[in-house]
Parts: structure tokens; C-alpha cells; sequence
């Protein structure tokens, strides 16, 4: 049996949240009245259950192998990953939460590069949707997945501690960042690493994704994004020092082309990060 793999990349340092050590965050600060989620963006995502799959109405079918591209990387650049046996998938003995999971894109990604994946989203019909998709293929069956739950409620609960956590273009619909980041901090195992990823606040963001991609061109339903609600990277840096992290790396994610076949197409820029990007973060 192998051993479990870690992924810090220099010693861990005795993390403490407004003067709590790491040891103590646990479950009781939080609760089910505690909450990041808008019952309004759930109604709105929750609509898209049945075409959350089909890359003319979603960006997000197009843009999910770059997200998984950075996360595979990521993970790889930390020596423990080498333990692995040649044929093993990449994320083989991790386990991985994809918070606000929706339709299951990233969550099904995940499980087929090796990991043992929990999904939660608050959109019960988003997830209803996500399990009829992952009963399609074995390998995606086991995925634990989760309707109705918050990330604040599951950390009032879980016993557990992940690997990899994924928060991928959800904070950017949420009512409460930094709720949302706590929670998360407290589920992430001492070496493990979060993921996130949202849009850029910058007049370019404003230009492409909300009058080009709702308005012009109609590839988005007209008030999918709020530019009110988009943070930059020195934006979540900053709100993760709050929940306890530290920034790993950056990098852009850009559009290589325009949707004119029905299809989007993505590429990772490190220099380009005025739109879309992702992120990675450890506990301080």
C-alpha cells in the first residue's frame, strides 16, 4: 500500500484564525443558519439542470479541461505526487470536495483521474441531474454527491478533511465570500490544497463576459454575472489570509477563440488574468 501523499511545499506553520489555533476550528463555528448561498442564484442555476451538459448553453463544458489542466499540474509539482505507480491516474488516493458541483463537470473530471470526489451543491435539481449523468459511466457512479447542502453545512458536520477542495466559478454567486472560504478552510487537510477560480473585476471582465457574452452575443442568459460580485486575484489573496491561506500560484484562463461552432475553446495564460482565472491555495 502506498503511503498518503503530501503536497506541502515547506513545513506547516501553526495556523490561527482570529486567534484560534487550526486545531481548534471545528465544527461548532458553524451552523445551518449560517449561509453563502443566494436563493435567487440557486432558482437561477437550478433552471439549467437539464442543459447543464451541452457546451452551445454552457462555457463551463468548454472551459473545464483547462480548470482540470491547472489542478493536475498544480498537484504534480509537489514531489510526493512521484510515489505513484506508472499507470495510476494523477489524483489516486485523494480524496476531492467540488463545492457548488452543479451538474457534476469538474466532479466527474475528478473521479476519473482517480479521486474519491464528494460534490454538494444547494441546487437539489442541479445535483438530481448531476447523479443520473454519473450512473452513466462506473467510473463516475461512486461520486458522493450531495443536493441541498452548503459548504457552511457541511462543515457543521463532517468529521472529514479533504485533499482537494474545489470552489470553481461559484464565489462570484455567493452572498458571503468569506463565509464561504472559512468553511472551506476548515475541511482542508493541513497539507492539502484549495482550488479556486472566478472573474476578474476589471473593465475588460465588464466588456467581454457581461455586455459581449449576455448582451451582443447572447451565449449567457442576460444577468447570469453581476460585475459587482467578480474579484480580482489580490481580492481573494486577500480574503484567504482571512480564512487562513496562502496564495500558491495564479493563472489566466483565456478564450481562444469565439463560440462561432457551438463549442468554446480555453487555454491557461499566467500573464493574462484580466477575465477568467484560477488559483491555489494552501493553509498559512
Amino acid at each position: 500500500m502506498r503511503s498518503s501523499r503530501s503536497f506541502r511545499h515547506t513545513a506547516a506553520l501553526p495556523l490561527c484564525q482570529n486567534g484560534v489555533p487550526s486545531e481548534q476550528i471545528s465544527r461548532r463555528h458553524f451552523s445551518s443558519n449560517t449561509s453563502s448561498v443566494s436563493s435567487q442564484e440557486v432558482s437561477k442555476f437550478s433552471e439549467m439542470n437539464e442543459t447543464w451538459w451541452d457546451p452551445r448553453k454552457n462555457p463551463l463544458v468548454g472551459m473545464n479541461p483547462v480548470r482540470v489542466q491547472y489542478i493536475v499540474e498544480t498537484l504534480a509539482s509537489f514531489d510526493s505526487l512521484q510515489t505513484l505507480a506508472e499507470n495510476d491516474p494523477p489524483l489516486t488516493t485523494l480524496t476531492a470536495l467540488d463545492v457548488g458541483c452543479g451538474g457534476g463537470l469538474l466532479s466527474e473530471s475528478l473521479a476519473r483521474l482517480g479521486a474519491t470526489v464528494t460534490a454538494i451543491d444547494p441546487s437539489v435539481p442541479l445535483v438530481e441531474s448531476a447523479k443520473r449523468h454519473a450512473m452513466k459511466d462506473p467510473q463516475t457512479a461512486s461520486i458522493d454527491y450531495r443536493g441541498g447542502v452548503t459548504i457552511e453545512d457541511l462543515a457543521a458536520i463532517s468529521e472529514d478533511k479533504f485533499d482537494v477542495i474545489c470552489i470553481l466559478d461559484v464565489i462570484e454567486h455567493a452572498t458571503d465570500v468569506d463565509s464561504m472560504l472559512r468553511a472551506s478552510s476548515s475541511l482542508l487537510k493541513s497539507d492539502g490544497v484549495l482550488f479556486c477560480s472566478t472573474i476578474n473585476k476589471t473593465f475588460k471582465s465588464h466588456f467581454v463576459a457581461i455586455l459581449g457574452a449576455e448582451y451582443v452575443m447572447r451565449y449567457l442568459p442576460i444577468g447570469t454575472h453581476d460585475w459587482n460580485q467578480f474579484q480580482s486575484p489580490q481580492d481573494v489573496k486577500d480574503r484567504m489570509k482571512l480564512a487562513g491561506l496562502k496564495e500558491v500560484g495564479v493563472n489566466g484562463m483565456v478564450m481562444t477563440a469565439p463560440r462561432l461552432d457551438g463549442t468554446w475553446s480555453w487555454r491557461l495564460d499566467p500573464k493574462d488574468v484580466d477575465i477568467n482565472w484560477i488559483g491555489s491555495y494552501q493553509l498559512a
